[in-house]
């Protein structure tokens, strides 16, 4: 999730069709520019090269999210206005990957300059909630195979910019990130109730 400002405007985005290195691709009616959904920078147009501003999300289900924050109070948007629309290209500049990605499932984390990413097929064997030292920070780590998400969190309990993502296209955005593995984690783990803060 990015953050909609630049500058001394608000910037309003729509899907594109067409795909980067097998990503999906927004644009914004302010200035026509294509942004990568994955790297959130936008890669052609007059804000090309501008990157958006991360802001810490959780993908998930309504039922995990209810179980976590359950005074949530829900939007509803009835109609059709305000609603995204596919933004179609005469001539795609990017043209699709003829073969989808079906590279594991799993959570993309940076932090303090370093990047890894946490194959969902890792999480079911370590068991989370565990500690993870990443960028010189310590994070704890939650995955819930039922509702098919992980996210991260600070030790003050806060949310952690984290994508969902498959590793593949993980990858070729952060080619230098660390691939977890069950074996980087010490015999005995620290385990933590997830406590972040939606505030």
């Amino acid at each position: 999730m990015y953050a909609r400002q630049y500058g001394d405007r608000k910037l309003t985005f729509d899907f594109s069709e067409t795909l980067y290195l097998d990503n999906l691709l927004f644009v914004d009616r302010e200035t026509n520019s294509v942004w990568s959904q994955l790297e959130g920078r936008a890669i052609a147009g007059p804000l090309r090269g501008f990157s958006l501003k991360v802001v810490p999300s959780l993908q998930t289900t309504w039922r995990l999210w209810r179980e976590l924050h359950p005074d949530t109070r829900v939007m509803v948007i009835t109609g059709e206005e305000g609603m995204p629309y596919y933004y179609r290209r005469p001539k795609a500049r990017f043209a699709p990957v003829p073969v989808h990605d079906t590279a594991p499932l799993g959570l993309g984390l940076a932090v303090g300059g370093q990047a890894m990413f946490f194959p969902f097929g890792q999480l079911k064997k370590a068991k989370p909630p565990f500690e993870f030292s990443l960028g010189g920070k310590l994070i704890t780590l939650h995955f819930r195979k039922s509702d098919m998400t992980a996210w991260a969190e600070d030790e003050e309990g806060n949310l952690l910019p984290g994508v969902l993502s498959y590793q593949e296209g993980w990858m070729r955005f952060n080619p230098d990130s660390t691939l977890f593995h069950t074996r980087m984690l010490p015999r005995q783990e620290t385990l933590i109730s997830p406590k972040f803060n939606s505030g």
